[in-house]
């Protein structure tokens, strides 16, 4: 096996890795619905969201300082919890891995839906069907990473500060448009509605755990990993609230409810020139996050190859460009399955529900750290321990009490899905063939 490349990732790759994989879903996609739910308020939605899995990331901050490989979520309970790690480690490397890697297909058919929709708004067709740009959108992700992860990065920075200009414009020149009295009543539907819509968007905060995932390519992982994730964090939070305030001052929360494209359809009120703008912001958007995911979710099963959790392929890297081609081409197979056959819609149903899981894993890994390994030091301590911890596994579990049913059962199934693949893996002779040996010298 071939030597892994150089280490090339600063704080400022984190973070536009972190900061495009939360903008696709949330600004561009939920911002309707939550204004539906909640009215104006759902601006306070996004920071009180973003303030919670805050919470929740300072706890990932201490133990990804304490571990900083690839692998993240499924590396910290093999290394904190003794015998349990490896059967928890391997659930929760499961879970997220659906979630964050695989559930992601869904934004290579947002890009193909906001191309199609950019394109009729300038009286083109799309050429080809939304199905067929979104699988060929992913197999050039998926090719560009493989050949080099850099390739993939210089693409990640480039779409996150265009959409993040894009963004700029719209609070700017939106802003300037805005009706005062399309925002009062602010909160039409009392303080739970505004939790409620809170719950919409949690999830897709999710993007920042996925830095953690690519500790390996980073140059100071102790410390460029953590800062990546509280500055992606902060920058979404307090973006959106402000994105929030000005679409629902530019059109009636009730009408944006019923709107694909929110937020073009906001820009449009006052100028089609800003619709165009925003219509590409969502593209870019949709590539930062698609990019974003297959890179850290590709790494999930390619930690879980090199340990010896799953087939020893999966843990290889290209000798040339030290790239986990085919944990890569593993992850880019399953999404292009989904994009096909359109199960796109279900496994997203249970995204919200498996990253909470994977969460909820991470945070009782800090008492496992503290409890289990007194010699390891993070870089990172958590602030107020052990109440930061307690109140971040709490916080968890009344969101994923917030969430619809289906999201429920469905994260259940892929969860108990795991399992059965863990036992029949560990459990017969398989495992043998799948342990990767350690180099000697």
């Amino acid at each position: 096996m071939g030597k892994e490349k150089q280490k090339t990732f600063t704080t400022l790759d984190g973070w536009a890795m972190g900061t495009g994989a939360m903008i696709g879903a949330t600004v561009f996609v939920a911002s309707g619905l939550m204004a539906g739910v909640a009215g104006p308020a759902s601006s306070l939605s996004f920071v009180i969201a973003a303030a919670v899995t805050l919470i929740i990331a300072s706890c990932y901050c201490e133990i990804s300082s304490a571990f900083p490989r690839s692998g993240g979520a499924y590396i910290y309970p093999k290394e904190t919890m003794g015998k349990a790690g490896e059967s928890v480690s391997f659930l929760t490397g499961w879970a997220f891995y659906g979630g964050q890697g695989l559930g992601s297909a869904v934004l290579a058919l947002t890009c193909a839906f906001y191309v199609e929709w950019t394109l009729n708004l300038i009286g083109v067709g799309l050429p080809v069907g939304t199905n067929v740009f979104a699988i060929l959108t992913i197999l050039v992700f998926g090719i560009a990473n493989m050949i080099d992860t850099r390739l993939g990065n210089a693409i990640q920075l480039v779409s996150t500060f265009a959409v993040i200009a894009a963004l700029l414009i719209f609070i700017i020149w939106g802003g300037a448009n805005v009706d005062r009295k399309l925002l009062t009543p602010f909160m039409p539907k009392g303080f739970g509605s505004v939790l409620s819509a809170a719950t919409l968007c949690w999830a897709t905060y999710g993007g920042w755990s996925a830095i953690p995932n690519m500790s390996s390519e980073f140059r100071n992982p102790a410390k460029d990993v953590p800062r990546s994730m509280i500055l992606s964090l902060v920058t979404c939070g307090v973006t959106f609230g402000i994105i929030g305030v000005v679409m629902n001052g530019l059109m009636p929360y009730a009408q944006l409810a019923k709107e694909s494209a929110p937020l073009a359809a906001a820009a449009a009120t006052f100028t089609s020139k800003g619709a165009l703008i925003i219509a590409m912001g969502g593209i870019f958007a949709a590539v930062s996050t698609l990019n974003g995911l297959m890179m850290s979710g590709s790494r999930m099963i390619y930690a879980m190859g090199k340990e010896g959790s799953l087939p020893k392929m999966l843990g290889k890297v290209n000798p040339r460009s030290g790239t986990p081609v085919t944990a890569l081409g593993v992850t880019m197979l399953g999404m292009l399955f989904l994009a096909w056959t359109g199960l796109v819609s279900i496994i997203l149903q249970m995204v919200a529900f498996v990253t909470a899981f994977s969460w909820v894993i991470s945070c009782l890994c800090i008492f496992a750290l503290r409890k289990n390994r007194p010699e390891v030091v993070p870089a990172f301590h958590v602030p107020f321990y052990p109440v930061t911890p307690v109140i971040a596994i709490i916080l968890s579990i009344f969101m994923v009490t917030r969430m619809d049913g289906k999201a429920i059962l469905i994260g259940t199934a892929w969860i108990i899905i795991g399992f059965i693949v863990y036992c029949l893996f560990h459990k017969t002779g398989l495992k043998r063939f799948c342990v990767i040996k350690k180099e000697e010298g």
